[in-house]
């Protein structure tokens, strides 16, 4: 039993190396791509979801705002916030005509209230290209013009783009590292732009999509209960013959993820209602003992364990190190490769536990009952759910 754990936790980050390597390689950056300039631009819709962004809003607009693209349009739909957001808005709008200012009052019944925002927020938007971008986000002056060319060059229906996350506080970029790290190796970034392959994304910070795709896949509606609303939309784009592609956009995009581990921790709750608990807190014994196993053969007393751990050690550093520098990233949580996992893991058991408690998950102040918010929706409407405003 001494040997098992080293040896798995060794092949298992031999198995991560070869994971990144395949990201990293297949994914484009965002600086690599070149396009010439289509004969005319197509126009651009920026579709904005804010609820309670007031701290966050206005730089992370006027960056948008800002962009030189020449047809442009921004969207930004005021989901029943609370805060400053209404009023910041509107100053805004009243001088920037490129902005317009949707306020949502009451959420639909069967509807999550982020997807319900944006399918506002289309409803209003005249563009041929739909840019879904969180409030939060910086873009880049070139940024717009130069995905887009892009995209019309290789004829794509649909591009997510990675951002650069800027954090912190050291127990969040720990976990950050970590946190990014399974969701590129676990959602095959690396083979989404192949049609052949079944491996789809979507990103809420950047989901640029041609209308037409989505039109075809009739819009927000099969997606209207969607937690995951990023992924479930590139999911379904993908599934209805839409040719998608990500691309590592951390030099034109930017946004700080979170402002702490607890901002985080309680971000993730909503992930909680998507799998059994039991299920999620098993799969995360297994991961904490894949990425950090290898520790037990220090202690073996076996100097071949022993040195096994330090093998083992070495290389998840140099995985660790290649992924944060792809992604901009700070690069000393390689020094610990293994300890990202640990607050990673106690978010994601803790979100399933609550769910469990609670019946359901409360995302941006609404409570969605558990089990009946599918992950991956359906290719056609289905019944909706009741929902109802969470308790203060």
């Amino acid at each position: 039993m001494e040997h098992l754990l080293p040896a798995c936790s060794f092949v298992y980050w031999c198995a991560m190396a070869g994971l990144v390597h395949r990201v990293c390689a297949r994914v484009p950056r965002l600086r690599d791509l070149e396009a010439d300039p289509p004969k005319a631009w197509p126009s651009v819709s920026v579709v904005v979801p804010a609820r309670d962004e007031a701290d966050t809003l206005v730089p992370a607009l006027r960056s948008k705002l800002a962009l030189p693209y020449p047809r442009l349009e921004v969207v930004l739909v005021d989901d029943r916030s609370t805060d400053a957001t209404p009023r910041l808005a509107r100053e805004l709008a009243a001088t920037h005509p490129r902005l317009s200012v949707v306020r949502v009052d009451q959420l639909p019944s069967g509807w999550v209230g982020k997807v319900h925002a944006m399918h506002r927020g289309v409803e209003h938007a005249s563009g041929e290209w739909l840019l879904f971008c969180d409030a939060d986000v910086h873009i880049a002056a070139d940024t717009l013009q130069r995905i887009v060319a892009y995209a019309e060059r290789e004829r794509l229906d649909h591009v997510a783009m990675l951002p650069r996350i800027t954090a912190t506080e050291p127990p969040l970029v720990c976990t950050l590292g970590t946190f990014l790290r399974q969701l590129c190796v676990g959602g095959r970034l690396g083979d989404v732009a192949d049609p052949r392959s079944s491996a789809a994304a979507g990103i809420g910070a950047f989901n640029l999509v041609r209308r037409r795709a989505f039109e075809r896949i009739s819009g927000f509606a099969p997606l209207r209960t969607a937690i995951n609303d990023d992924v479930a939309l590139g999911r379904l784009l993908k599934r209805s013959g839409a040719r998608s592609c990500v691309v590592n956009g951390c030099t034109g995009l930017a946004l700080e993820f979170f402002p702490s581990f607890q901002a985080m921790t309680r971000s993730l709750e909503k992930n909680g209602g998507t799998v059994s608990p039991l299920v999620l807190w098993l799969g995360l014994a297994v991961l904490l003992v894949l990425e950090a196993g290898f520790l037990t053969g220090f202690a073996s007393g076996s100097p071949w364990l022993a040195a096994l751990a330090v093998a083992t050690w070495s290389l998840a550093a140099a995985v660790t190190l290649r992924f944060l520098r792809w992604l901009a990233l700070p690069r000393w949580p390689a020094l610990v490769p293994f300890l990202g996992m640990l607050p990673l893991a106690w978010a994601l058991a803790r979100a399933g536990g609550l769910a469990w408690l609670r019946g359901g998950v409360v995302w941006r102040g609404t409570f969605y009952p558990r089990g009946e918010l599918p992950p991956l929706p359906a290719a056609s409407p289905s019944a909706a759910p009741p929902m109802r405003e969470a308790s203060p």
